[in-house]
């Protein structure tokens, strides 16, 4: 057994029919869902970019609710995509359901300052900083917050 089926069995020497078949269903389950998650990711990334943002995020929500595997990165989607609909308190709301489940901290820090400090430009409300403070407070935009408050 050489190529595809050696990585299958890993050094087996003798597979039956059976084995094989199971396997080979195993693996292309696995294209099929990749190939699929790739084309649903792609058709969400087009309507974010192309300012579809309410075709966007449902179309995040629903990668997040199929592929439970990269909810934390779908989920962050859902919250550019309220983001960019002006819709604050929901981007704010997803991207730290995203940090909950995996996303990267850093990353969430910084959607959650961009939010805070964007609705803070359009209101000038303090309470959009303190905001940010609350869930981030040792966060990487701190000394920023600060000085808005404090100015």
């Amino acid at each position: 057994m050489r190529g595809f089926f050696s990585n299958l069995f890993k050094g087996k020497q003798t597979v039956s029919l059976e084995e094989a078949c199971q396997k080979n269903q195993e693996y292309l389950s696995k294209a099929k869902t990749a190939e699929e998650e790739e084309i649903l990711e792609w058709q969400a990334s087009n309507a974010l970019t192309s300012g579809e943002f309410e075709e966007a995020v449902q179309r995040y929500l629903e990668l997040a609710i199929k592929f439970p595997w990269n909810k934390g990165l779908y989920l962050s989607q859902v919250g550019a995509g309220y983001y960019f609909l002006t819709e604050f308190d929901k981007a704010i709301a997803y991207y730290l359901e995203a940090k909950q489940v995996g996303m990267d901290a850093a990353l969430i820090d910084d959607n959650v300052w961009e939010t805070c400090e964007t609705q803070y430009n359009n209101t000038y409300n303090k309470m959009d900083i303190k905001k940010y403070l609350e869930y981030f407070p040792e966060g990487n935009h701190v000394q920023k917050a600060h000085k808005l408050l404090n100015g």
